[in-house]
C-alpha cells in the first residue's frame, strides 16, 4: 500500500487507536506514543494482505504496543503512587448510561482508569477489546495472539478483579461539581469544620508528582487528617488560580499558582470520587508534568 493511502487510512482510525491506547496505559502522553509507534509500524512493516481491512491490524498493533509499554512500566520502580493522567473526553460522551457492558465514557472515567490498574496488562487488553471496543472472542484472540479459550479465561479473571466505580452520569457530575465547589469554598475560608463535613469518615487522598514534585508515598486516610493536610497545603503558594473543567467525564479542579517551595508543583488537577450522598470518598491530585500533557 502506498504511503499516502496508508496515512489516509490510519488517520481515519486515529481517534479509535488513541481511545484504546489511553485506556490501556492510563496516560495521554503514553497513548500518543503508542499511536505514533503504530503509524511508524504501518509505514515500515505494513500488513501483507493489502486487500484486508486495515482497522483490525492497526488495533492489534496498538493493543500489543500498549501491553508491552505497561509491562515495561510495571517492571520499573515508580517514585510514589502512580495515578492516571487526565484527559477531556467530550467527543466520547453518550446520551445515557449503557444498559449493559461498558461504554467509552465509563471506561475513560478517572475512577475507572484507577480501577483498571488492578488488572495485568493481558487482562486489561482482553477486557478493553471485548467489553469496551466490542471485539468478538475470536477477534480479540487474533489481535492478541491468544486462543479463544484463553481469552474467555482471562476475561473472567479480569471481571472478577475489577471494582466497577459509579457511572459518570449527569447526576454524578452534579454531585461532584457541588462537592468540588464546597471544597474550594471551605479551603478559601480556612474552615476546618466545613472541610471535614464534606468527607466520608474513611476518605482518602493521594497525589502523583512523578518524582518531580512532592507527593506522599501512601494515601492520607480519615476526614480530620485529609482536612488538615489540604488546609496546610493551601498556605504554600500565592497567586492561586482555580478552574473547574470536565475531565474524564466529571468535573475536576485545575489549579495554577506560584509555590513558595520548588518541590511544590505549580500546576495540578484534582479529581474527586463521591458517594451517592455527595460525600467525598477519594481525592486524587496529579502534578507530574507528563501526566498533564492533554491539558495543553
Amino acid at each position: 500500500m502506498e504511503a499516502a493511502l496508508l496515512t489516509e487510512a490510519f488517520e481515519a482510525h486515529r481517534r479509535l487507536l488513541w481511545s484504546l491506547s489511553y485506556r490501556m496505559t492510563g496516560s495521554p502522553a503514553d497513548a500518543e506514543d503508542v499511536v505514533q509507534e503504530t503509524y511508524l509500524r504501518a509505514l515500515e512493516r505494513p500488513p501483507r494482505d493489502e486487500t484486508a481491512p486495515l482497522k483490525p491490524w492497526l488495533v492489534a498493533v496498538a493493543a500489543n504496543l500498549a501491553k508491552d509499554l505497561l509491562r515495561r512500566r510495571r517492571s520499573q520502580a515508580y517514585p510514589g503512587i502512580w495515578l492516571p493522567g487526565p484527559a477531556p473526553l467530550e467527543e466520547e460522551l453518550p446520551v445515557a448510561p449503557p444498559q449493559e457492558g461498558f461504554d467509552l465514557l465509563e471506561s475513560g472515567s478517572y475512577a475507572f482508569l484507577v480501577a483498571l490498574e488492578k488488572l495485568t496488562p493481558q487482562q486489561r487488553a482482553v477486557f478493553l477489546l471485548r467489553e469496551v471496543f466490542d471485539h468478538s472472542v475470536e477477534e480479540a484472540a487474533t489481535a492478541l495472539g491468544m486462543s479463544a479459550a484463553n481469552v474467555k479465561v482471562v476475561l473472567h479473571r479480569a471481571k472478577k478483579a475489577l471494582r466497577r466505580p459509579a457511572y459518570p452520569s449527569p447526576a454524578r457530575r452534579e454531585l461532584t461539581q457541588r462537592a468540588l465547589l464546597a471544597f474550594q469554598e471551605a479551603l478559601a475560608n480556612q474552615d476546618l469544620a466545613a472541610l471535614e463535613a464534606l468527607f466520608a469518615p474513611a476518605v482518602q487522598a493521594c497525589g502523583d508528582g512523578g518524582g518531580i514534585y512532592a507527593a506522599g508515598r501512601v494515601p492520607i486516610v480519615g476526614a480530620a487528617a485529609v482536612a488538615r493536610f489540604f488546609l496546610g497545603l493551601a498556605k504554600l503558594g500565592t497567586d492561586l488560580r482555580l478552574e473547574i473543567q470536565e475531565l474524564n467525564g466529571l468535573p475536576a479542579q485545575v489549579g495554577l499558582w506560584a509555590p513558595a517551595n520548588v518541590q511544590v508543583a505549580p500546576r495540578w488537577t484534582l479529581h474527586l470520587e463521591v458517594d451517592d450522598q455527595g460525600r467525598i470518598l477519594w481525592l486524587r491530585a496529579v502534578s507530574a508534568p507528563r501526566k498533564l500533557s492533554a491539558l495543553g
